[in-house]
This record gives structure tokens, sequence and C-alpha cells, in this order.
């Protein structure tokens, strides 16, 4: 056997066994409780190396699926990988209980093009240029607002234990969508969460719909990090109609 004929067994081994475990990879299937379908990019605690990719791993803890982001904990709804979408919703929300918040604060503004996931501003033509997911605003104001941005609190007010409402205030509103103009000077914001983009935030007429929004959690994209990993090298990307990556700038 010549040099360059070892040459091109090594390599053939090499990519086939590089094939195998990219194969196996994504083959690699786990469930905890409801969520049966966990496959690559993600992966459970504890499952073998091979599975998925560890910057997407997901606990399972008392049969629930559960996944750390930005220090809060969110319980896994749903993976659609067809869409390349996860729903969660912040383990602090309690169905039928008004009093229960989310843990953690989080909105729009705590994502950016190079985190994990997506969940605003997403362009893709796949979700036709829409958010995945809006933003729900709990305000604390010193005097009462008369205004139908401002859905009342009041009714849970008495149950909710968070230590950064005053004493003094006793205001409490949600608002959606809202924009910082629209948030009278008499009002803070003490806490901000999401819900799926699909809501018409001018059909939410009380605190109790919204909270129920709020416990069917809200879509999460991994699109970026999809189109970063099959389009090296290029910085325009979009996926066609039968969800396939396409590169370059001519979709």
């Amino acid at each position: 056997m010549t040099k360059d004929h070892f040459l091109l067994l090594f390599l053939f081994l090499v990519l086939h066994q590089s094939l195998s475990i990219a194969t196996e990879n994504n083959q690699c299937t786990s469930s905890c409780g409801e969520v049966t379908n966990i496959s690559f990019p993600f992966r459970l605690k504890g499952d073998p190396k091979i599975c998925g990719d560890s910057k997407y791993e997901l606990s399972c803890l008392n049969n629930r699926t559960v996944l750390s982001l930005y220090s809060g904990e969110y319980y896994v709804r749903h993976i659609d990988h067809t869409n390349y979408t996860i729903r969660v919703a912040d383990v602090g929300m309690r169905k039928g209980n008004c009093s229960s918040l989310p843990r953690r604060s989080l909105s729009c503004g705590n994502f950016s093009y190079q985190d994990l996931y997506s969940a605003c501003d997403y362009k893709s033509s796949m979700f036709y240029g829409r958010e995945l997911s809006k933003t729900i605003s709990i305000v604390n104001c010193t005097q009462a607002v008369d205004s139908q941005l401002y859905i009342d609190f009041s009714s849970c007010i008495d149950e909710v234990k968070l230590s950064n409402f005053s004493r003094a205030r006793r205001r409490i509103y949600a608002m959606v969508d809202a924009n910082v103009s629209n948030v009278e000077t008499a009002c803070t914001i003490e806490l901000m969460a999401m819900i799926p983009w699909w809501v018409d935030g001018n059909n939410l007429r009380s605190y109790a719909q919204i909270h129920v929004q709020m416990v069917y959690g809200f879509e999460l994209s991994w699109i970026p990090i999809v189109g970063k990993v099959h389009c090296k090298g290029h910085y325009d990307w979009d996926i066609n109609s039968k969800r396939q990556i396409q590169c370059g700038k001519n979709f």
C-alpha cells in the first residue's frame, strides 16, 4: 500500500466515523414526562455523550423537563423539530392560581443575535417576519390608571408575595407589548414575562386571561444556531417551504 493509498484510507475511516457519530447523534431520542421527543440538538442530562449538543442540555426534575435560561428555570411544554421551536413556561407559574408569577423577569431585551435561542425580531420567511413571543409587563402604580392598555391585577395582589412591590403602591396592572411611552410616570415596571406570539392583545380584557397564556408558555427558536452550523461562511441564510436550510443571498 502506497503512502497516498494509506492517506486516503485514513481519511475515509475518519469521515465514516464522523458520519456515524453524527447519525447516532440525530437518532438519540429521550423523554421526560410529557415531552417525548428530546432529540438533536437537545439532549437530556445523563444521556450518552454522543447525544445532542451539550449547549442544549435539558434536565428531568420530578418527571418534568426543565430548560435553564438566563439564571431562570422553565418547564418545557413542547418541542417542534419541524418549526425549530421549543415552548417553555416559567416554573413559577401555576395553573388556576392567578397569584403565581414568573420567578425571573424575561423579555425581548434579554436576547441577542449571538444567543442559542431567538424569541424576538426573527426575520426568517418561515415566520413571515413576526416575533415568536409577546411581552407582558407587570407595572406598579402610585395611583389608578384609566386606560384600556392597563389590565387590573388588584384581584390577586393580596396573595402576591413579591418583595419588589412597595407597600405604598397598591395599584398593579398588566400591559401587553407595552412601549416605554405607554407607561405612565406614576408607574414602574416591576416584572416582565412572555406569552405566545399568536395571542391578540386586544382580546385580553382580564388578568385571568393573561395568566392563562403565561402558564401556557412562549416559543423560542434554535434556528440562529442551525443557520450558522449549516451555512458557515455565509452571512445570509433562510429556510424554504420544505423547512430546509438555504445558504447565500439567492434563496
